[in-house]
Parts: C-alpha cells; sequence; structure tokens
C-alpha cells in the first residue's frame, strides 16, 4: 500500500522526485487494477546556485527567481517603487531594483493559458520596453504562501534575468553593483497519468490533486496529502460500481508556470470528446487543527446542501488559486476541498523547507475519504 511518507519528498515537474512519484503511483494503482493512461509531454527544469549583489567590497546574497535566466556582470542600478515611475523610464541598460508597491504580490507568468489579467500584461509590455539587464525585487512576506522573502517573477518565458531579496539597504544606485544571478534550466520529459474507472456512461466525475511542489520543500499539506486520497478514495471504491466514468487525476504542473499536466489532461478531454459531469479537487487537506472544508462552483444549491448535510464538513469561501478553477471557468460543477486554515494557519508552511509530516493530521484524511464516498454517490445519481 502507498505512505503517505514516500510522497512527502521534493518534486517539482520534470524532476527526479517527480518521477519517483509518478512511478509510486502508477505502481500502486496498477495494483488496484485501474486503467492507466499515460499523456507524455516535455517540461523545464530549474538550478540555482549561490547569487549575489557586490558594492564597494560590501557583498549582499540574493534568490534567483525561479526559472531565471542567468546574468553576471557590472552594471548601473535604479530603484522604482510604483507603476507610473517604471512607466516614465525608457530603455535602461541597467539593474531595476523593485520596491513598495511593484513588491507586494506575485504575477502571472507571461501568457498564462488560465489567467493572465491586464495589469500584469501592461507590466510585460513596460519592461519588454525598458530592456534592463535585469531585475532585482525586495519583498517581505508572501500574501499567499510561507515564503518570506518570495519570487515576484516565476516564468520560464521572461528573458530579463530577475531575482528577489528581503533588503537592500547598504546598496546605493550612484555606482555601478557587481550582480551574479545563478540560474539555469533545461529541458526534460515527464507525465501525465490518468486512472480510470469505466461506468456505464462516458461522462466523467474527475478526482483531482495536484502531485508536484514548488522547489525545496517536501510539500506535505501542498500537496502530499491530497495524492494519498487519491490513492485511498480508489481503494474504498474499486469494487464499486458508478454509473459515469470515475477519472483519478494526480495533475503534474499546479506548481510550474508551465502548467505541462494541465494543458496535457484538458487537451486529452477535448480530443476525445469527454463530458465531464463534475471536479472533485483536492488541496491542502488534512493540516492539523482544522477540519475539511469544501467549496463550490456552478453546483445546484439543493446537491450542495446535501453534501455538506452528509458528511464531517465546512463550506469554504470560493478560492481559484487551484486546479478546480480552470473546469470552474468553463461552467463545470466543481468541489474544491482543503483545510478549513487553509488561508490563515497551513499556508504559513507552504512552499517552504516546513511544510512536512507533522503537520498532517491522519485522522482528517480518513474522515474525508468517507467523505469522498458520499459526494460521489450523490454527483453519480
Amino acid at each position: 500500500m502507498l505512505q503517505l511518507s514516500e510522497l512527502c519528498i521534493e518534486r517539482p515537474l520534470g524532476t527526479k522526485g517527480n518521477t519517483r512519484v509518478i512511478d509510486l503511483l502508477s505502481h500502486a494503482f496498477n495494483d488496484l487494477r485501474y486503467t492507466i493512461i499515460d499523456l507524455p509531454f516535455d517540461c523545464t527544469v530549474w538550478q540555482s546556485n549561490d547569487s549575489f549583489v557586490e558594492q564597494n567590497g560590501r557583498k549582499k546574497t540574493i534568490f534567483p527567481s525561479p526559472f531565471s535566466k542567468e546574468l553576471k556582470g557590472n552594471f548601473p542600478a535604479m530603484y522604482a517603487t510604483t507603476f507610473d515611475e517604471l512607466q516614465n523610464i525608457k530603455r535602461y541598460d541597467g539593474i531595476l531594483i523593485f520596491d513598495n508597491e511593484l513588491s507586494k504580490t506575485g504575477r502571472m507568468p507571461k501568457n498564462f493559458p488560465f489567467y493572465f489579467p491586464d495589469e500584469d500584461k501592461l507590466l510585460y509590455d513596460t519592461l519588454e520596453k525598458i530592456q534592463p539587464k535585469g531585475i532585482i525585487t525586495i519583498t517581505g512576506q508572501d500574501p499567499t504562501s510561507g515564503l518570506h522573502p518570495f519570487p515576484i517573477f516565476e516564468d520560464v518565458n521572461l528573458e530579463i534575468p530577475t531575482a528577489y531579496v528581503s533588503s537592500l539597504d547598504d546598496i546605493s544606485t550612484l555606482e555601478k553593483i557587481s550582480i551574479e544571478i545563478n540560474s539555469k534550466t533545461y529541458k526534460e520529459k515527464s507525465k501525465q497519468l490518468i486512472f480510470r474507472k469505466e461506468g456505464a456512461s462516458k461522462d466523467i466525475i474527475i478526482i483531482s490533486a495536484h502531485m508536484d511542489t514548488k522547489y525545496a520543500t517536501p510539500g506535505a499539506v501542498d500537496n502530499a496529502a491530497g495524492l494519498f486520497i487519491l490513492h485511498e478514495i480508489a481503494n474504498a471504491i474499486k469494487d464499486t460500481h458508478y454509473k459515469n466514468t470515475i477519472e483519478i487525476v494526480p495533475l503534474n504542473g499546479e506548481e510550474s508556470p508551465e502548467v505541462s499536466g494541465q494543458l496535457a489532461y484538458l487537451d486529452y478531454l477535448a480530443k476525445n470528446n469527454c463530458s465531464v459531469k463534475a471536479v472533485i479537487n483536492i488541496d491542502g487537506v488534512g493540516h492539523i487543527g482544522s477540519k475539511n472544508s469544501a467549496s463550490f462552483y456552478n453546483f445546484d444549491d439543493n446537491i450542495k446542501n446535501e453534501i455538506i448535510a452528509k458528511n464531517d464538513l465546512v463550506e469554504g469561501e470560493q478560492w481559484y488559486a487551484g486546479d478546480h478553477a480552470m473546469f470552474a471557468f468553463q461552467g463545470i460543477p466543481c468541489i474544491a476541498l482543503t483545510s478549513s486554515n487553509m488561508f490563515t494557519d497551513a499556508m504559513t508552511v507552504t512552499h517552504t523547507k516546513n511544510d512536512v509530516m507533522d503537520n498532517i493530521d491522519v485522522s482528517l484524511l480518513k474522515t474525508l475519504v468517507k467523505s469522498l464516498q458520499n459526494m460521489l454517490a450523490t454527483i453519480d445519481r
């Protein structure tokens, strides 16, 4: 049987840890006699080393943004604190230092397929006109994870090298700075797995949980617990007959700017003319001190109320920073399962080295498997 501890390893898309989890899941679902479909794709893997800025003998460590291009050299530097300031800069052959308004929140990757706000597009267009040699962002606590500092940019397609740091108090823009952003990427092959249980109807109920992590985190809450639930529910329903076809999908790429597995799965659904009846997405469940929480999208209120009443669940606010969003935006009924304290306590460890198994209450996972069985019975009617 698959163990939760086996899944709590660093596993960004395309890495050895990611491949290890793919193999573990494939063997476990093969033992459960599910039909296994794999969709191959190419993806990008990132590597980084110690990086710094230096001026007048004072050296400061900086952190390369994930997937940043490499940069080494001596350049002038200029601070920019507002978007208006940025727009007034012409072409600049130096380092831009983002602070204050420009460093409050992360930016979506260029041309992100599911959500790309106008303000982010305008920022990228402005940067492409300025063409700086590099960007350093001064950031504090990430509003969406436990990282401090955190990267503003996480983008395979951004040609401008970027890094981030909590402060640059010793750096003056009156003199040149020496900078090294030691970062590189390379191409790798990976796959998107689908575990299929045929029903009398070809309509599909999807149960999903993303399998990848950010770099440098074992991702217990985010999202080894969700992967574990996929295996446990598969085991619980393996002999149950459903009207609808069930596809259990460990989506491979939610933490990557390329979302490669998600795009491969959507392409598979389109090419096979699949009709999706509902999606249940599991992300961030089982955090200690929480309850199992469900939010609903495009669901009939009677079905929603029945699911809440029959299960040990609290109804949470809708949120869209998960894999259910790409289905919800299509009008497909979706349920997002997470911890009731996901956006308070649990978020203090996500994307960090502290997202370990000690943060998981296994009893919550067991309860959630029973709730999932009930949900499937209700939706399958």
